[in-house]
């Protein structure tokens, strides 16, 4: 049942994140937006190296949140269930902003070197929104709740 609330809540929120921040609809009603990205991923570690990963991750995060104005939002989450997985909420403007955090010199030097020799899984879901009346209807809901 967590589970299940979880992924409501993130896909809730890449939703509303997305269409927060001015990314338009397409004119095809079903077509996937080239912008809008969000990524999902699942990493797994030995029990023994989890605190080491944690604030390894945690620094990328703050890089990441520093650095890069097409990031719209990068959280960590823990599994309740699993706590030697860690899942990552990331999203994107556009593809080009994934492509310059995926070259940035911090996620090289964290995720490609350090990180790396920790993981024992890893699995990345890229998503895109569909663009469907109904998203059409939260944007115009969200246009009416700006201040």
């Amino acid at each position: 049942m967590k589970q299940q609330l979880i992924k409501v809540f993130l896909a809730t929120a890449a939703l509303l994140l997305t269409y927060a921040n001015g990314v338009s609809a397409q004119n095809d009603e079903t077509a996937a937006s080239p912008d809008g990205v969000v990524l999902f991923v699942e990493f797994s570690f030995d029990e023994n190296d989890l605190d080491t990963a944690i604030e390894l991750m945690t620094q990328m995060q703050s890089q990441v949140l520093e650095n890069e104005e097409g990031c719209l939002a990068y959280d960590l989450l823990m599994s309740e269930e699993e706590p030697n997985k860690i899942f990552v909420y990331e999203s994107y403007e556009n593809q080009d902003a994934v492509k310059k955090h995926n070259n940035s010199p911090y996620f090289k030097e964290i995720v490609g070197g350090k990180l790396k020799k920790l993981i024992k899984n890893q699995t990345v879901k890229t998503l895109y929104l569909i663009n469907t009346e109904e998203n059409e209807a939260a944007e115009d809901f969200m246009m009416d709740a700006e201040p």
